[in-house]
Parts: structure tokens; sequence; C-alpha cells
């Protein structure tokens, strides 16, 4: 029989060879114990580019969300300095918030049921904007954005929601998010890295002008994302969501780095200081087609990055599993990576659950 490594590592390289991403980080744990760890590929297709290891950084996208956002609303809320129940229109009590937002609360934005709209390109127009107004501006934006259905009535996974989150935190914290998540959500092993960019010193004006072709100062520890065709330019060391990117990389809902060792030890301390109810600001696996595949238990939390990175932490059988890869790379319109997770994530689960083999999947495109 195929250990653990042996199955995960044929279908890393056969996803490799399939170009279903250059580089990849694998990390499973039981309890409290790492039980496999390894990284494959190249930071980028390409003949310069270097082998992923344990310390290159992926950009993590909407894990963001839970990692950093999530983690800071628990944090302040257990010291008291802020309330699930806390409004808009008190935490924002200098401006106009408009009427169908003044009730609008910490929780509903927390667990997606604000009512906010899920995505809006705001870069384009955020892009004309001069940079140190880029926050203010793009806060006024989301407040006067239209409902698309009333608070606390749907979870509506929301991008707008947790970019007000991320404001909360700096208005109820006076500090930046960046500095905040530095200061309380540190790294065993070395310092987080959220909007990598603003972290190697380049300030907001000092931004690659968007017909320049050339990546970041120190970018070649980061795994590559997007041939972004509206920068462009190959997208390493820079956040590849573009709203993130026009807030210098530091937002609620986007622009952390990290790797797969910071995420198990971010899981271990969750686990530690945070009472069960916090789940609910977390993803569970659905019941048919999940990505997460199809031996997690229904006690089940994680999340998707849309880069191509993932954690689960099944809290029944105590395996947590944290795949990053850099999918969208050269072209986010390359979705192999959906039939990819499940065949991946039911490949541990029945390696770790001595479970029989399930049947080949393809990862052609969808």
């Amino acid at each position: 029989m195929k250990t653990l490594e042996q199955r995960i590592s044929s279908l890393m390289q056969r996803a490799l060879a399939e170009g279903v991403f250059s580089g990849a980080s694998v990390l499973v744990g039981h309890g409290d114990t790492v039980v496999f760890s390894r990284c494959w590929g190249t930071t980028f297709v390409g003949p310069a580019a270097r082998s992923v290891t344990a310390s290159s950084l992926f950009d993590l996208a909407s894990l963001t969300k839970p990692i950093a956002t999530a983690s800071l609303v628990m944090v302040l809320v257990q010291e008291g300095r802020i309330l699930l129940e806390d409004t808009l229109d008190r935490i924002f009590s200098y401006r106009l918030v408009p009427r169908d937002k003044r009730s609008l609360t910490v929780e509903q934005l927390l667990f997606h049921r604000s009512g906010l709209p899920a995505y809006k390109p705001y870069f384009r127009e955020l892009m004309e904007v001069p940079p140190e107004r880029r926050k203010d501006t793009l806060l006024e934006w989301i407040l006067r954005e239209p409902l698309v259905a009333p608070p606390g009535t749907q979870r509506l996974y929301s991008d707008l929601g947790y970019m007000l989150l991320g404001w909360i935190l700096e208005e109820v914290s006076a500090t930046s998010l960046d500095a905040l998540f530095e200061q309380r959500l540190p790294c065993a092993e070395r310092p987080w890295h959220l909007g990598y960019r603003r972290l190697m010193a380049l300030s907001a004006t000092e931004m690659p002008s968007l017909a320049l072709d050339r990546p970041p100062k120190n970018h070649t520890e980061c795994v590559a994302t997007e041939h972004c065709q509206w920068r462009g330019r190959l997208l390493q060391g820079e956040v590849h969501d573009e709203n993130a990117y026009c807030l210098n990389g530091v937002a609620g809902h986007a622009g952390l780095f990290g790797t797969a060792q910071d995420i198990w030890q971010w899981s271990q301390n969750l686990k530690a200081l945070f009472a069960p109810r916090w789940r609910l600001a977390f993803d569970v696996p659905i019941a048919q087609g999940s990505s997460a595949g199809r031996h997690f238990s229904q006690n089940t939390i994680g999340h998707l990055g849309f880069t191509g990175t993932s954690f689960w932490m099944d809290l029944d059988q105590e395996i947590t599993v944290i795949l990053l890869t850099n999918r969208v790379h050269p072209d986010r319109r390359d979705d192999r990576i959906r039939r990819f997770r499940p065949l991946f994530h039911d490949t541990v689960m029945e390696s770790m659950l001595g479970t029989p083999s399930g049947l080949h999947v393809p990862m052609e495109k969808a």
C-alpha cells in the first residue's frame, strides 16, 4: 500500500506536469503534530524560477479574511474593545452612514450576512484617486453601495463586508491593519506579511507604473501569480487582488502572504485561544461537490483563496490540511483547481483514515 507521501507526491507531480499550477506547498497535521509537509515546483514558469521551499511566500488571497481580519475581531471582542452587536453608525459616528446600513452589525459583516455585494471592481476608478485619499474614498463608496439583501436575512459571501471590517478594526484600535496584525497575531517562526509590497518599504507613491513590466524589489521569495493585463506585468511579490493593490496591499479581504507553516501555527493558536462559536466566521464543506472532497466530517471549518490556496480543519477527526498553490499563474481563467482540490483532499483523507482510494478524477478544464 502506498504511503501518504507517495500518494500525495504522485498526485502533485501529475498536477505540475499538466500545468494546474507551477508550485505548491502542502502541510497535513493530526492533532497538534505535523505528519507531512513538502513543497513542489517552481515560483513561476520559466528558466530563472526558483524552486518552491518551505519559506516561499504564497499570496493567500481570501485566506486573509479568517486568518487576519476575523482573528483580529475575535481578539478585540475578547478584550471588550468591540462588540458583535456594534453598528456602523456607532463605529463611524463621524460619517453620514446611509439609512440602509446604519443598523448593520459587526456580527453580520463577520458572518457574511451584511447584504453587501460579493465583489465590485473599484480598482479602475480608485487608481485615479490620490494614494493618500484612496482608503477614505473607497470606504465612502462601499457605504453608499446598494444592498442586494436586507442585513441579516441571507448569507452572501462578500469582499466588501470584510473591507469594512478591516477599517472597523483600524477605527477601534487606532492602529493600521497591518501593524495591528503584526502586533497581535505573530507567527512563532517569523513575521507574517500583510501587504507584502508595503513591508518592502514601497510607499503608495512608489508603486510601479502600470506601463512598466517589472516586479517589485526583493520579490524572488514570493510565488508568482497572474500575468496581470491591467498592470502589464507578472505579479510576484505584490497582491493579486486589484482592489487590495490600490490600497497598497493592506485590506481586510485580501493582501496576506505566508507559508503553510504560518497557517499551521495560526490554526494551533486559534484552537487554543478562541471558543468554538467562532467557527461561524469560517466556511464549511458543502454536502455535494465540495472542494474539501468527501471525507471531512460535518464539524469542519476552512476557507478558499482565489489564487489557489486553502485550508480545512476537521475538528472531530483532528486533521488539518493546508494546500497552497498559484493556480492563477499565468492566467486566472485556468480553473482546473476546481477538480484538483477534491481529488487532493480525498487522497489525503483516505491515507489518513485508511479508507479505500476513490476513482480517478481527471483534471482537465471544466
